[in-house]
């Protein structure tokens, strides 16, 4: 019988704990037996690299991770890996992350859209596929190829990402994927953006235009990174559950399953959790160490109108600047 495979990737340094992200709320709240199974990764920048053998290594290889992005091509693969060793022709796929981890989602919706699905037991070609695809010059041509010879074809039911950001790297970017801004691979894209949110590091990092038959809505919510994609302390997280219910109501007609009681529960029990709430604490993420970093010129890549997938680099220093909404957003 079909299933549904939800994977879930959190957001930078974010990890289970006292003050949880949507997506480890998220994950709470779904049903997990023969009919969805479920994955959950760490955010970049939480754990050391698997060959770190030190802790002064670990330790490094986790500085690295929150400053380059280093990690992110090592979830993209664990979660690809997870998808390879479970789906079966007809399972539905769920994707859903925060912060870097939105972007380690959407990079691998884009890694399925351009290698496909490798068959289970040819794990010793993730690491070429995900070489090949972080190349500057993708050789597209060599990978439909490798698409042919040795994957499945395999498309994103349902995405759902709390404010993707543009930098992968909080100094640099050594990390880029294709096909996350726009991807014929998903079927149903769901994304939560922050409205207050000005770190230079932080920069929104929207869906561009839907392919045909494409189901995509993109809906920008009050409050800075963490009040859209959670992680403050639970008191303080009224406005975070509005966005988590959000996502959760348009999850569920699209298949996901859900146990009410828990939804329930995190969506307002008065012993542990607290309700959604437009009028929650609003948090200040622009202080301290985030100022100097306005000051640093960053190489940002902006879509250009038109037809075609056309983008240009533009250097900026970006001053707290406020977020652009485009016209016609959902607000």
């Amino acid at each position: 019988m079909p299933k549904n495979i939800v994977i879930c990737c959190d957001g930078t340094g974010n990890q289970f704990g006292h003050e949880n992200s949507n997506v480890v709320k998220l994950y709470k709240t779904l049903t997990c037996n023969a009919s969805q199974i479920a994955y959950y990764h760490p955010g970049v920048g939480t754990m050391g690299a698997r060959n770190a053998l030190t802790r002064i290594g670990k330790w490094w290889t986790r500085v690295i991770g929150l400053a380059f992005g280093y990690g992110i091509s090592d979830n993209v693969a664990d979660a690809y890996q997870f998808l390879m060793r479970t789906y079966e022709p007809e399972d539905r796929i769920y994707v859903f992350g925060f912060s870097r981890g939105a972007y380690t989602a959407r990079a691998l919706c884009g890694m399925l859209h351009v290698v496909g699905l490798l068959s289970s037991g040819n794990e010793a070609l993730i690491p070429y596929a995900i070489r090949m695809l972080k190349r500057r010059s993708i050789d597209f041509a060599v990978l439909a190829d490798f698409k042919k010879t040795f994957s499945r074809e395999c498309k994103v039911h349902f995405i759902g990402v709390w404010d993707t950001v543009s930098s992968v790297g909080w100094i640099y970017n050594v990390v880029q994927f294709p096909f996350t801004a726009k991807n014929p691979a998903i079927d149903i894209a769901r994304h939560a953006v922050s409205i207050d949110e000005r770190r230079a590091f932080y920069r929104q990092n929207l869906f561009v235009e839907a392919s045909p038959g494409q189901d995509i809505e993109q809906v920008w919510f009050a409050g800075v990174h963490s009040d859209v994609g959670g992680s403050y302390p639970e008191t303080e997280s009224g406005l975070s559950k509005l966005a988590l219910q959000w996502m959760l109501c348009e999850g569920e007609p699209a298949g996901l399953l859900v146990d009410l009681q828990r939804k329930a529960e995190i969506l307002g029990s008065k012993l542990h959790y607290v309700a959604p709430d437009p009028t929650g604490p609003l948090h200040k993420s622009l202080h301290g160490f985030w100022w100097l970093a306005e000051m640093w010129p960053k190489v940002v890549r902006i879509h250009q109108p038109g037809p075609g997938n056309i983008w240009k680099n533009s250097v900026r220093v970006n001053l707290a600047r406020p977020r652009s909404i485009p016209a016609g957003s959902l607000v």
